[in-house]
């Protein structure tokens, strides 16, 4: 797939340049799947974010975008976005041709990344997704791995970060009950709760 194959190409060119302008640490390793779909779930400091997360990866992540990335940054933006593999979605919209792609990958075997916060949030107020990350896992039965990314105060080029791969949750462990909104809203809260123990860990 090409956007796999530039995607790749891309994140090995900026891996040594990026990690010398981000002090990352990373914790947890070897609790990354080398197989398998997969959701990769995380709090969302920075437009840094995902590079972050996937300079560990052996495989590509898709991640799900906001749509503005793609419509108002120009055309340059949004397709180069979509050559490196990211796909958008429509904010609370319930946006139903996000989800199928989402589903598509994952049923294909492949890493969904998501930032379920609906944004950016600088500091490091706890971790609150929306129930979307469970609904995903619910309707594809994909595992979650939960991760946090913690520095003090703005996350910017220079500073101590630390990027903490939990345990994956299988989607049997999730509270879902079926696909019900209580269900989804648990299976979200207990994401929740372990990226935000993560976090309470600090560097």
């Amino acid at each position: 797939m090409i956007s796999g194959l530039i995607y790749q190409i891309l994140l090995r060119v900026f891996t040594l340049p990026g990690l010398l302008f981000f002090w990352v640490r990373y914790r947890g390793l070897r609790n990354i799947p080398k197989s398998g779909k997969l959701i990769v779930c995380s709090n969302h400091k920075s437009v840094f974010d995902p590079f972050l997360l996937a300079v560990p990866f052996l495989r590509q992540i898709r991640y799900m975008a906001k749509n503005e990335l793609f419509t108002d940054h120009g055309r340059l933006a949004g397709r180069f976005l979509t050559l490196v593999g990211a796909f958008p979605v429509r904010r609370g919209t319930g946006d139903s041709a996000s989800v199928r792609t989402a589903e598509a990958i994952l049923d294909a075997g492949g890493v969904v990344g998501i930032f379920p916060q609906g944004g950016c949030v600088f500091g490091n107020a706890p971790f609150r997704p929306k129930a979307g990350v469970a609904l995903l896992a619910a309707r594809t039965r994909a595992p979650i791995l939960p991760v946090s990314i913690y520095c003090r105060g703005l996350l910017r080029p220079f500073k101590r970060v630390t990027v903490r791969f939990g345990k994956v949750i299988p989607c049997k462990d999730l509270p879902l009950r079926g696909t019900s909104v209580a269900g989804m809203r648990a299976g979200a809260a207990l994401v929740a709760e372990k990226i935000n123990a993560m976090l309470g860990e600090g560097h």
